[in-house]
């Protein structure tokens, strides 16, 4: 989903105003506090036993999660301080969150929730568990990503500058993918 492509969408008002969520120093809060709050007992328990608040639980999952990979991806322009190192470090910031209430579910030696006393701590280890996993895996392949475009970035920023182009317009078509555009 190009710029160009969404071009129409992002105009829309409601879209508009709803874009100063997908701001790096928005999400990374809103996703945060979103995830912690449903890892309350008594949001958990709430959803565990509602099917209406499960289904908003997932979505408020879902929807943060869109906003904290949106300044990543640039779906939508990110800030321009926003670069591929800053990324990087976006995706530390998230691995560290979810590292830390991983742990807790794993390390605690104490049930959180009440409907799964009667399983005792494996289950909820495991769930900790499960989410180290997986953050470490989605972690390393974001992370690979960004370093393998940061290098293929600098190469395509070097010969356009060679080429006696503002570095500035450089800079910008390189990080939007539209470098080809000024040779």
């Amino acid at each position: 989903m190009t710029g160009p492509l969404l071009r129409p969408v992002l105009a829309l008002p409601p879209v508009h105003a709803l874009r100063a969520l997908a701001h790096p120093l928005v999400a990374l809060p809103l996703w945060v506090l979103n995830l912690f709050l449903w890892h309350l007992p008594f949001a958990y328990e709430a959803a565990i036993g509602n099917d209406f608040v499960h289904a908003v639980e997932h979505l408020s999952f879902f929807t943060a999660g869109l906003l904290i990979w949106a300044p990543v991806l640039e779906t939508l322009p990110a800030p321009a301080w926003f670069g591929t190192a800053a990324k990087a470090g976006y995706i530390v910031v998230v691995r560290l969150v979810t590292t830390v209430l991983a742990n807790v579910f794993f390390w605690s030696g104490e049930v959180f929730y009440e409907p799964y006393a009667g399983a005792g701590l494996s289950d909820q280890a495991a769930a900790g568990a499960v989410m180290m996993i997986e953050g470490s895996i989605v972690t390393i392949c974001a992370l690979a990503w960004l370093f393998l475009r940061m290098f293929a970035e600098g190469e395509r920023k070097q010969e356009l500058l060679e080429q006696g182009l503002d570095p500035r317009v450089v800079a910008r078509a390189v990080r939007y993918g539209r470098a080809d555009e000024l040779s």
